[in-house]
């Protein structure tokens, strides 16, 4: 191999083949179970009746934050290698219940399982793949997340990918179906909770198979409090940056999605080609995020450093605030929404648990949970929320895009600060 291309593709040790594969499996298996849930979500979601989002996700950030002390107790109490069975073992209790519910109760009964499901699937969401990235950044050191990071990635792109192909073979039954006990739903919960035991398979065997460090690993009990990410996100300087990052590009992203909704909704009035030209984005995005995780990450990871890659999310979406302000067509959102689809899958979060590599025990084990599920969540309410309260004050969309483009800035500025605050 040439000098060009080791430094191109990261060298890998014999010994670390098989970790990364299996993380690679697991990310694909964690991803595969959500992505199979989404259209059951959407059915029970319309079912039970679900129309106004805004206070749906109000009750999502809620119930973010009371799962989140809860999480951070159980982390404290359980040896480490129990975090995953433990967790995905409650998620695969839920789901079972639900279909019990969806199967036995009346009409009534339908519509709050409905509601309920719906708020579940986005909680459960995060939660999953938060705890999956809390298991992988605790095996991998930070020189070795900026070398196999974007693969393990790339696992979840390709579990995506089966997911959302299983689902839509199962569509069929789904579609018009007024039951949750025909064979489509079913199916998908059924494949869905397979697809969880086998990530709790995988992740037992990823746990133990560095067997100079099994015995500490696996007996560890983290300790702490039950509200510990919440006190270390005041006091701990990195760990401020990173949720204060998170939550600015939530709410940007949300209000940037809402805003190019308006924009297609200008463009076409008709459903089937608004939905054609929402699959020609996943078409793009999924293609596009598989080349940049498998073939750039690592590299730009070990040449660039993180700086310049937290740093770009705020030009991004400044550029594409400015774009929808003063070029809102299809085309812009077409090429804006794709690439910043790309870059946050293909290099910002693979960044992201870079640097979380780096904190301490307590923080990687409690305050990156916290910051994926509640930080994140509640930036997404905020950046909604936002757009909303614009609307109704009378701004348009080309006005409240200009008005984000300073909160750009800061995204830019913060995520210099947090890059800096990492040190690694």
């Amino acid at each position: 191999m040439s000098q060009a291309s080791e430094s191109f593709f990261p060298s890998l040790k014999k010994e670390e083949f098989f970790p990364l594969l299996k993380s690679f499996a697991f990310f694909f298996f964690v991803l595969a179970s959500w992505y199979a849930l989404r259209p059951v979500r959407n059915e029970m979601a319309i079912q039970g009746g679900i129309f106004n989002l805004p206070y749906i996700l109000l009750a999502i950030v809620i119930v973010m934050g009371l799962i989140n002390p809860v999480y951070s107790w159980l982390v404290s109490k359980i040896k480490t290698s129990r975090i995953v069975i433990y967790c995905y073992s409650f998620f695969i209790l839920n789901l079972i219940i639900f279909l019990l519910c969806w199967s036995f109760f009346g009409e009534v009964g339908r519509q709050w399982t409905g509601r309920a499901f719906y708020i579940w699937c986005n909680v459960y969401s995060f939660f999953v793949v938060s705890i999956f990235w809390v298991t992988v950044i605790n095996y991998f050191s930070t020189s070795d997340a900026k070398r196999v990071f974007g693969v393990v990635s790339a696992g979840g792109s390709l579990g995506a990918f089966f997911g959302s192909t299983t689902a839509r073979y199962f569509s069929t039954e789904i579609c018009g179906k007024s039951s949750i006990s025909d064979l489509g739903p079913i199916s998908l919960i059924i494949f869905s909770i397979s697809c969880l035991l086998i990530a709790i398979l995988i992740s037992r065997t990823l746990t133990s198979s560095n067997a100079s460090n099994k015995e500490m690993n696996d007996n560890e009990i983290i300790g702490g409090s039950s509200l510990e990410a919440f006190k270390n996100t005041l006091k701990n300087i990195p760990v401020r940056f990173m949720a204060l990052y998170i939550l600015l590009w939530t709410g940007l992203s949300t209000a940037a999605w809402m805003i190019s909704l308006t924009i297609i909704q200008d463009w076409s009035s008709d459903p089937c080609e608004r939905t054609a030209f929402f699959a020609q984005i996943e078409q793009i995005v999924t293609p596009l995020t598989l080349i940049m995780q498998i073939f750039f990450t690592s590299y730009l990871l070990r040449t660039l450093g993180i700086i310049p890659i937290l740093t770009l999310y705020g030009v991004f979406l400044l550029v594409a605030f400015g774009t929808y302000a003063t070029y809102p067509t299809i085309t812009a959102v077409l090429v804006l929404t794709v690439l910043i689809r790309v870059f946050e899958y293909g290099f910002n979060k693979p960044t992201r648990e870079t640097i979380f590599t780096s904190l301490s025990k307590q923080d990687r084990y409690k305050s990156t949970v916290m910051m994926d599920t509640f930080v994140a969540r509640t930036g997404d309410y905020l950046g909604g929320q936002s757009v909303t309260i614009l609307t109704v004050f009378g701004l348009a969309i080309g006005s409240i895009a200009f008005a984000a483009l300073p909160v750009a800035v800061l995204l830019s500025f913060v995520g210099y600060k947090a890059a800096k605050s990492a040190k690694i």
